[in-house]
């Protein structure tokens, strides 16, 4: 019997026959959901308005909304319904009801790619004023479907009126970012 043969050690990990090489584009793509989640997890610390209390802006929300507007190949069906369901664990509120929401807002943003790339970001801003109003509304339905009684919408208003007000910071970053993967200028 032949004493086996040490492997090299200057040999790398993935140099072997049939092993992709990962290269360092591929965990690119990866930046747009670590962002999300980030966000889904800022979103989850209450800002204090001043006569109000504690209010959670959804963050989330907006990260859903501008990658799926902007790469919807970044924000497939799968990540935006894992981030409503990491938002849900985090609210303590119904699991599930977040990760359906946030589905809806992915399916309609980039449905609506065609229509809204390239126009002023304005344009962007109520564009998303009309979703976060959409995805209140229908949290707050299932919401009193879910606990069979009305809940107050003061609650559900109120955040989406700190979203849309905070919109503007923390999309533009976003954006940047975007544009940053695809090469394309900021306007």
């Amino acid at each position: 019997m032949r004493p086996r043969r040490r492997k090299s050690a200057s040999k790398r990990i993935g140099d072997g026959p049939g092993l992709p090489q990962l290269g360092f584009w591929r965990l690119g793509l990866a930046i747009p959901g670590l962002v999300s989640l980030v966000l889904v997890l800022l979103g989850s610390l209450p800002i204090g308005v001043p006569f109000l209390g504690p209010v959670l802006p959804a963050f989330g929300l907006i990260a859903v909304h501008v990658f799926a507007l902007q790469r919807p190949d970044l924000m497939p069906h799968w990540l935006a319904f894992g981030l409503g369901l990491v938002t849900d664990l985090l609210s303590g509120g119904p699991l599930g009801l977040t990760a359906l929401v946030f589905l809806g807002v992915q399916a309609l943003s980039a449905s609506q790619r065609r229509v809204l790339i390239g126009r002023p970001f304005v344009l962007g801003w109520a564009a998303f004023v009309a979703v976060a109003l959409a995805a209140a509304g229908v949290s707050w339905l299932i919401a009193c479907v879910y606990f069979l009684d009305f809940v107050n919408p003061v609650a559900a208003l109120l955040q989406v009126a700190v979203t849309v007000t905070l919109f503007p910071l923390v999309a533009a970053p976003l954006l940047l970012l975007s544009h940053r993967m695809t090469g394309q200028a900021f306007a």
